[in-house]
């Protein structure tokens, strides 16, 4: 007899946080569940028959967000309202739902879990239409300000990250019982932190020198102008700079004269983990960088925000102490100047803030709710099957 469990995880590409999440929470089930589980992460938009519009629209997101932010703050904006909403709603269904029946048909899941708002209303509609059974798991993957696209009463289980958008749920029309306070699934790596001094010893940096990580991509605005108002502050601290896979960008980075200890990097796999090796990261606000950072207790300061959601998560982590958002260059120097004044006690403070609003073990959490949804749903053997007269 099999009792191997199918779970079916959508994501989308619109923004790195989203397939990070469903990744992290993938593996959380593989850890923890091994063969008992079978999960399968997929992108409907990638499934043939896809209109190419929809597809491109997640690299068309990035772009937007990059260099028409008023755009995209306006379109975000009419998106959030209830009408554009049901609208979108119903184009979905109308584009989506035959390419969401192939998955479906493929996966034959005990439990559906998304981890972006697009999918939500199409999976309801669908599980409605075809008399479907199989649980639908929402994983939400913004801290606290979220779209109306997230919330449906059709669905089973809402596993959210905080507990101001368990509030907001509750808002939406969302049955308490049906909403968990779990975190953003993250790095499991980030559950197990490996020592500090170990980690900056593994890769060459200072011992002693307050570090700051600094994480930039296309997506992160004139963020050679906050690296050089950093240099140019004559603070006693070590930079280390992530660029990701923008080749471009590193050039621009090697290219500054630095006076201060700098460690530049492209794309790397460790950056988790870095995160547990440093005194603060320079970043926007994206809400899995933010989750990975309060649970390596490393105080963000925030150089950039996308409109709206990432607004929220910016002002979720400076209302509670953990971090600080600051609008330019030279605001920047300066919040770290104060950051590090009296030996530090400012960013020691804001770290513990971190420490107490992080979640290490996210993933873990989201993927036992989900194995109980999906053990709720699987069929029980019949205890006279066996039996022989």
């Amino acid at each position: 007899m099999n009792d191997s469990r199918n779970i079916l995880v959508l994501t989308n590409d619109a923004g790195l946080g989203h397939r990070q999440a469903a990744l992290a929470t993938v593996a959380a089930l593989e850890q923890r569940y091994g063969a008992l589980c079978r999960p399968l992460l997929v992108n409907p938009l990638d499934e043939p028959g896809v209109p190419a519009a929809l597809r491109n629209s997640q690299s068309d997101f990035n772009r937007v967000v990059r260099f028409a932010p008023a755009l995209y703050r306006l379109g975000h904006g009419l998106a959030n309202t209830t009408l554009p909403t049901r609208l979108m709603e119903r184009m979905e269904v109308l584009t989506l739902t035959e390419p969401i029946g192939r998955v479906l048909a493929r996966a034959q899941p005990d439990v559906v879990v998304t981890t972006h708002p697009v999918f939500v209303y199409l999976l309801a509609t669908y599980r409605r239409r075809e008399g479907a059974t199989w649980p639908l798991v929402v994983l939400v993957t913004d801290l606290a300000r979220l779209q109306r696209l997230w919330f449906r009463r059709e669905v089973d289980r809402y596993l959210v990250p905080t507990a101001e958008a368990a509030a907001l749920a509750a808002r939406r029309g969302i049955p308490a019982e049906r909403v968990h306070v779990t975190g953003i699934p993250i790095d499991l790596r980030l559950s197990e932190q490996p020592a500090r001094a170990a980690l900056r010893a593994a890769n060459g940096w200072d011992a002693e020198r307050p570090t700051v990580l600094a994480v930039g991509s296309r997506r992160v605005q004139e963020f050679t102008a906050f690296l050089r108002a950093l240099n140019e502050a004559e603070l006693p601290i070590q930079v280390i700079v992530v660029t990701g896979d923008d080749a471009d960008l590193l050039d621009e980075v090697r290219a500054i004269d630095w006076r201060v200890p700098a460690h530049l990097y492209g794309y790397v796999t460790e950056l988790p983990l870095w995160l547990g090796a440093a005194d603060a990261v320079i970043t926007k606000a994206g809400g899995l960088t933010l989750a990975e950072a309060l649970a390596a207790g490393c105080p963000p300061f925030i150089i950039q925000c996308t409109p709206m959601h990432e607004r929220g998560n910016a002002d979720y982590v400076v209302a509670h102490g953990a971090g600080v958002r600051v609008s330019n260059p030279a605001a920047l120097a300066e919040a770290l100047r104060r950051a590090l004044a009296d030996n530090g006690r400012p960013l020691a403070e804001m770290a513990a803030c971190a420490r107490a609003l992080g979640r290490p073990r996210a993933a873990y959490d989201a993927a036992e709710l989900i194995w109980a949804q999906a053990e709720r749903h699987a069929p029980r053997p019949d205890p006279l099957a066996a039996y022989e007269p």
